[in-house]
This record gives structure tokens, sequence and C-alpha cells, in this order.
């Protein structure tokens, strides 16, 4: 059976967070996360190899050159990256990995140059406006004003959509989880 890839992305606050809890919890089995790499320190909560592997930008930049990633970024004046071992490792145990990525990351992986390995499914949610955006970038507590305008700012690009199998307006989180739901169990049993 072809392994598959789903590929979330969308704005900081849309819920993707959220819904790819969800989606673990209700396919446990068939499902997994791998964990991203980052620059960035960590916010309060979160937690190194579970949240994201936090590393130093020269061991981040040893690991682009080494071609250790299978999409890297920078964003927000941090670097993102996927490692490949990570997504082999969990494809090696999992029928399906679940990826978290900017869209430039969606982008690189949703072509068939970077995975031609594995079915690739690309999903982006988005909050239903930009008001809705501010309001839950705001209410983590964890943005600064600059931040928080360099997000919003950079949310919304039309351009961006035409690369996703699946759009998802993240508007009413029930009805939000049972249509990811669908998707999943659509891709997995076909």
């Amino acid at each position: 059976m072809r392994r598959m890839i789903f590929i979330f992305s969308g704005p900081s606050g849309a819920g993707k967070t959220t819904l790819i809890k969800h989606v673990l919890q209700t396919f446990d089995r068939e499902v997994g996360v791998s964990i991203s790499c980052t620059t960035r320190p960590p916010r309060g909560h979160e937690l190194d190899g579970v949240d994201y592997h936090f590393i130093p930008p020269a061991q981040f930049a040893t690991l682009v050159q080494n071609g250790a990633f299978l999409e890297h970024t920078e964003c927000y004046g941090n670097r993102y990256g996927t490692l490949k071992s990570s997504v082999d490792d969990l494809l090696q145990i999992k029928l399906a990995c679940i990826m978290d990525v900017e869209y430039q990351g969606a982008s690189e992986i949703l072509s068939d140059r970077c995975v031609s390995w594995a079915t690739k499914i690309g999903i982006l949610v988005l909050p239903p406006s930009i008001a809705t955006l501010k309001r839950r970038l705001m209410n983590r507590k964890s943005e600064t004003e600059e931040s928080l305008n360099r997000r919003i700012t950079g949310s919304f690009d039309v351009g961006k959509v035409a690369a996703y199998d699946y759009i998802l307006v993240n508007n009413e989180i029930d009805r939000s989880r049972s249509q990811i739901c669908q998707i999943v169990e659509k891709h997995l049993s076909s």
C-alpha cells in the first residue's frame, strides 16, 4: 500500500494544531505526526521533541548543508524544517504522516520533484476572517504587536490556495473536526 503524507498549512491561529490533535486521536493506529525543527525559542508550554525540535541556528544551517531536510524555510525571522529521517521513520510504522508546515514548505512537498514516493494530500486551514485570526492570535498572549501584524499581513495570499487539495475554513470547531476526519478517512480507505 502506498504511504501518505497529509500536509497541513495555514496561518498561525487558524486551528491547525487543534485539528491535527483530533486526527491523531481519531486515527491513532494509522497516523502519526512529524515533529518539525525550528530555531525559535520554545513558548512557555512547548516541549522539545514534542512540539518541535528546538535547535540552534548553526545546527540548523549544518542540517541544510547536509541535505537532511525534506523542506525548510525562514518565517517570521526563524527557520523551520522537516527532517527526511523523521518522515521516513514514521512511515515505517504508520500508514500516514501528518506534517504542519508553512506555505513554502507545503509547496515544496506537494511538488513531485520533492516527494514522489508517497501520496500527498494538501490541506489548507483558514480562519473565517482576519478579525477572527487577530483575536485568536491575541488570545495566545505570545505575540508582540509587530509579530502579530507580520503574521496577519502574510496570512491571506490567494495565490497559495491552488496548490492544496482541500481548503477548510475553521469557523466552527466541531464541524471542522468532522470535515477533517472525513478527508482523512477517505484517503486512508482508498
